[in-house]
């Protein structure tokens, strides 16, 4: 009997341990899913295409990368992240212009906000955050935004290849044609 009410005790302690950072886990999964989809993106765009947009007033695809480097540093900043001293806010979508500073940007930025939801506590997870929008917004808030907006950014830089001949490199088949 007591050895029941070990192992079972064993089980809820497991089990409740692996409960608390499947959030985490979940989110960055899905930051890590389209951090590695955008980047085939701005990998497949020729550098020369980075300053095409669909029309004037609209970001150009380049532009569109600089505004993903700098929110993912703005909703790591809002999870509590202390932003690298190497990295100026104000000025990312001014300062990042060739495809190697976008691309290694990316990289940077993804990087930083997925280790920061990673690292994040069930506590700072429920930290409240304020947005330049209305709402009432957590910690937690701010990381399913930053995986909503990822989406929302990979789904408009797929239009813009799509609509300069270029198929997303995970849209070929094996033989060359597309999914």
């Amino acid at each position: 009997m007591m050895k029941n009410l070990l192992l079972l005790s064993a089980m809820v302690i497991c089990t409740t341990l692996q409960a608390q950072d499947q959030f985490q886990n979940e989110a960055s999964g899905t930051l890590s899913f389209y951090s590695d989809r955008v980047m085939q993106l701005a990998d497949a765009v020729p550098a020369d295409q980075y300053s095409w947009s669909p029309e004037e007033g609209v970001r150009t695809f380049g532009e569109v990368l600089a505004h993903v480097v700098s929110a993912n540093y703005f909703f790591a900043m809002k999870m509590g992240a202390v932003i690298p001293e190497t990295v100026d806010m104000m000025n990312i979508e001014k300062n990042l212009k060739t495809k190697e500073q976008l691309t290694a940007g990316l990289q940077d930025s993804y990087k930083f906000v997925i280790d920061i939801v990673k690292s994040s506590s069930e506590a700072d997870l429920a930290k409240k955050v304020e947005f330049p929008f209305p709402g009432e917004f957590t910690s937690m808030s701010a990381a399913l935004i930053a995986v909503t907006h990822s989406s929302e950014h990979m789904g408009q830089l797929i239009a813009y290849c799509r609509s300069n001949g270029i198929t997303p490199p995970w849209s070929v088949s094996d033989d060359g044609g597309q999914d």
